[in-house]
């Protein structure tokens, strides 16, 4: 019975398992998406909305698996991979009367 309740306990968090390597950006690349983005959008809708819309962009993309967002980010991409990454970040609305 004592097993029972163990393995009810343990199963679930080994199933979850595969999942958190699919979790995170690759170590600094995140932060090299964020530069690159805020950089490019920063005059168009001023730096604070920039920021919220590439901070938004970076989390809607950021369960792909850590080859796809590398691919990404070296422009190595298929194209299947950036229309299925643009589409995600497109749900992130930037907003244009916050530019200062």
């Amino acid at each position: 019975m004592r097993l029972n309740r163990l393995f009810a306990v343990v199963a679930p968090i080994v199933l979850l398992l595969p999942m958190a390597a699919h979790a995170e950006w690759p170590k600094g690349e995140r932060e090299k998406y964020m530069a690159q983005c805020t950089q490019a959008a920063t005059p168009q809708i001023g730096a604070a909305a920039a920021n919220a819309h590439c901070a938004c962009g970076a989390d809607a993309i950021k369960s792909y698996p850590a080859k796809d967002l590398q691919a990404l980010m070296d422009n190595k991409a298929d194209e299947a991979l950036q229309r299925k990454a643009l589409t995600q970040i497109s749900s992130c609305k930037a907003d244009n009367k916050a530019k200062k």
